[in-house]
């Protein structure tokens, strides 16, 4: 009790204190092609809050490479606040020093080609970048290392590689500075080609960026966050591509490229299956058959998550999950199978699946309020 009444004081005193005109410094990369959305997303986040902020001016103090941890970590202890668009990927752990929002945006690595131009050859992947290591990764036969993200770009479009591995925000750009070039996009079948935009903010500011994902995920659940983000989903030819080629579970082919306007949440549909079988043969002779519950409560509807007045978190009940049930043999189920029952419990509450599977870390993570969208 005394922890919660000292975070309410504390964020009451950050409203106070931007009451009085004291603006968050909001820090975006300046030449990121996510910039426009990533500044979208932020003015809807602080009028959603009633905060004031101002974006800061880092066109001196950034080049146009990739920006060191060490130096997005200066930067947060002096002259910004938050900074959003900061790329995260699946596999990286942020360091002490750093928070991170939750993603509010898919931003992947994918591969890519010209359109009628065969699959088969040479893939051009930029040295010492995510690319690089994707392809290793992904165990791809014959890929050729370009010096720059930039030249990968062009080894593809003069075809001195027939694909290649890039980061697909800068393949909308390069699409918008020349009209006349369209990709072919499929997903890449690597545990490291996943990554989310989010906002990042020094230990300092954890109230802050609490209030930020809580403001994400109302945005989420409203379908705004999912407008806002559209210009960086695949373009309709791209989800048909991936979809065709090859269907990932972890990209989320046509599903996921195209937003929808409810809520959804990070599982694949293919999990939701096996979930259901685990959760009849080990949680519905207490919880019910179709979890309405019977001599355990109920794990469906406005009595178990009341979706305009939850405290729960997908993390927190996932958490419990393993640690407490089956009540017969609390934790001895496998991985595999607690996240799979997790997904059940999401997509009978109304969260639609996002297309990228849950993993044990990712479901013990997800600080999302966990919401009961049916009656």
């Amino acid at each position: 009790m005394k922890y919660r009444n000292l975070t309410l004081a504390v964020a009451v005193a950050l409203s106070a204190a931007t009451a009085q005109g004291h603006e968050i410094r909001l820090c975006v990369f300046p030449h990121s092609p996510t910039r426009a959305v990533d500044t979208a997303v932020a003015h809807a986040v602080f009028e959603h809050l009633g905060l004031r902020y101002r974006v800061v001016d880092l066109g001196a103090a950034l080049g146009h490479g990739a920006l060191p941890q060490a130096s997005l970590v200066h930067l947060l202890g002096g002259k910004c606040d938050v900074f959003a668009g900061v790329p995260m990927s699946d596999d990286a752990t942020p360091p002490a020093t750093l928070l991170s929002s939750r993603p509010y945006a898919a931003a992947d690595f994918v591969e890519f080609g010209m359109p009628g131009v065969a699959a088969s050859g040479t893939v051009a992947v930029a040295y010492r970048t995510p690319a690089q290591l994707i392809a290793a990764d992904a165990k791809v036969p014959n890929f050729d290392v370009e010096n720059t993200p930039e030249a990968v770009i062009d080894a593809v479009v003069n075809h001195r590689a027939t694909r290649g591995i890039a980061w697909y925000p800068s393949l909308l750009a390069y699409e918008q500075e020349h009209s006349g070039t369209r990709f072919t996009v499929a997903p890449v079948h690597s545990r490291l080609s996943h990554w989310d935009l989010r906002f990042v903010a020094a230990p300092r500011q954890r109230v802050l960026l609490g209030r930020v994902s809580r403001s994400l995920d109302a945005m989420h659940h409203s379908g705004a966050l999912q407008r806002l983000t559209a210009p960086l989903a695949p373009h309709a030819e791209a989800a048909q591509t991936a979809s065709a080629s090859a269907p990932n579970p972890a990209q989320g082919g046509k599903a996921a490229a195209q937003a929808p306007a409810g809520p959804t949440a990070q599982f694949a549909a293919e999990q939701v299956g096996p979930g259901r079988q685990v959760y009849a043969a080990e949680c519905a002779k207490c919880h019910g058959a179709k979890l309405e519950g019977r001599t355990a409560p109920a794990l469906m509807g406005p009595g178990f998550a009341p979706a305009s007045n939850s405290t729960m978190t997908i993390g927190g009940i996932y958490q419990y999950v393993t640690t407490n049930m089956p009540a017969d043999k609390p934790g001895l189920l496998k991985p595999a199978q607690y996240v799979d029952v997790m997904a059940y419990l999401l997509q009978a509450n109304g969260y639609a699946p996002s297309g990228k599977a849950l993993t044990a870390q990712g479901a013990g993570n997800d600080s999302s309020q966990f919401d009961s969208f049916v009656k």
